[in-house]
């Protein structure tokens, strides 16, 4: 069924797709042919480089690879300047291809590693952190993975990040149109003024949910038959921030952003502010980029010279993490939900913690069981969207990995749900 290569043969895949029993083939086949497009993707990575490296292109009376790329297989602009990045990638680092030509690295991963490359104002910096990034890119999550290299990728451009900022602040609007039966909202914010924003639509968001959970539940509807579609919720909540404001009475949801900064990049920050310098690279060699935090607790990444700012206003409120990521302290204003414990481990990870699942309405789930003495404390808690913690109880076990800070999932039969 396997060629010698290890690649699955063309000739039986139609075959193996037809005869499918069970969810287990379903998965190896998925995963056989995940590893085929990353060795074709790969390829043509080289393929590309190949062309690129002898001038090849120019005799189709093409200016670019990428432009020839199109000529060729007929896609799209976008996918023709990735292939071209991931060549470029190829050409410079050919290891790091070669890992996704044997299965290790994915095409999303390698497209964002080529991404960090092709950034001019980080290329040079990149070979020092390279072989960590790659690391990363290996053993994370996709999510997480993207998340620790936008962090890498602003910081070791801090003062150009820093100015990407700025224009955007400097050029933000907002402006509601009405144009015949419907009316138009349009913004455009800073990340800054943007994270605040963001959590009260959010909790808006999530009190209209509520309200349709009560009545459907009051009705005795079926679980998901909801009054209410998600683009609906969202538009009722967005009109009901504009009542509560009109309205004056009563006050709407307290506003709360966390903001969560390392030592390192806050004091570099504050020292290059308090010379009038420009910011330096706020990423050093050997730094655990697990451990540099410059965002909101729900991932949005802020200018660190805004953060500073904020603190120096008393704006911010205080996260301390210890050196595995736990925090272990936070400010008095840490009032959100059922206290400062559930808040302390949404710090941590915000979304459901279950492979393939995203959604941000969670429950706080015990990984080792509290009915087998696992504490109810934040080194013991993830979030678990409602579907998911029911479904763990079917057997389902959550094991916490203190290299990599993410929480694998482990089925039943001690398989653990980790993508290849």
């Amino acid at each position: 069924m396997v060629s010698n290569s290890g690649l699955i043969s063309p000739h039986t895949i139609d075959d193996r797709v037809e005869s499918l029993s069970c969810p287990r083939e379903a998965a190896e086949l998925l995963l056989e042919l995940e590893t085929l497009k990353r060795k074709i993707d790969a390829s043509i990575a080289k393929i590309v480089a190949t062309v690129d490296r002898n001038i090849w292109f120019s005799d189709d009376g093409h200016l670019t690879a990428s432009t020839w790329v199109r000529g060729i297989i007929n896609v799209t602009v976008a996918e023709s300047k990735r292939i071209g990045k991931v060549a470029d990638l190829a050409q410079r680092y050919p290891a790091i291809v070669e890992r996704e030509a044997n299965g290790t690295l994915g095409v999303a991963q390698i497209t964002r590693l080529a991404g960090l490359h092709a950034n001019r104002r980080v290329t040079d910096r990149l070979r020092d952190f390279i072989d960590m990034l790659v690391g990363y890119a290996e053993s994370l999550p996709y999510d997480d993975f993207n998340t620790v290299a936008t962090r890498w990728e602003q910081l070791a451009d801090a003062d150009g990040a820093h100015r990407d900022h700025a224009e955007v602040h400097e050029g933000r609007d907002f402006r509601v149109s009405t144009a015949g039966t419907a009316t138009y909202v349009d913004g455009r914010f800073g990340n800054a003024q943007g994270a605040l924003i963001a959590e009260v639509f959010e909790r808006f968001v999530q009190a209209e949910l509520q309200k349709d959970v009560s009545l459907r539940d009051a009705l005795g509807d079926l679980p998901t038959m909801l009054p209410r579609t998600t683009k609906q919720r969202r538009a009722d909540a967005a009109y009901a921030i504009f009542a509560a404001a009109a309205r004056q009475f009563p006050a709407a949801p307290e506003p709360l952003v966390s903001i969560m900064i390392d030592q390192a990049t806050y004091e570099r920050t504050l020292a290059a502010l308090e010379k009038g310098e420009r910011l330096p690279s706020l990423v050093q060699p050997g730094d655990n980029l697990l451990d540099k935090r410059c965002e909101t607790t729900g991932g949005v990444h802020l200018d660190p010279v805004d953060v500073v700012g904020a603190s120096l206003v008393g704006r911010v409120r205080r996260v301390v993490m210890n050196a595995a990521g736990v925090p272990i302290d936070m400010s008095r204003r840490a009032r959100v939900f059922t206290g400062p414990g559930r808040a302390a481990v949404l710090v941590r990870r915000r979304r459901c913690i279950w492979p393939g699942c995203n959604l941000l309405s969670c429950e706080l789930d015990h990984r080792v069981p509290w009915v087998e003495g696992g504490a109810t404390d934040v080194a013991n808690g993830d979030p678990l969207c409602r579907r998911h913690n029911r479904t763990k109880v079917r057997g389902f076990l959550t094991r916490y990995d203190e290299c990599t800070r993410t929480t694998y999932v482990i089925r039943p039969d001690g398989h653990p749900m980790v993508p290849v």
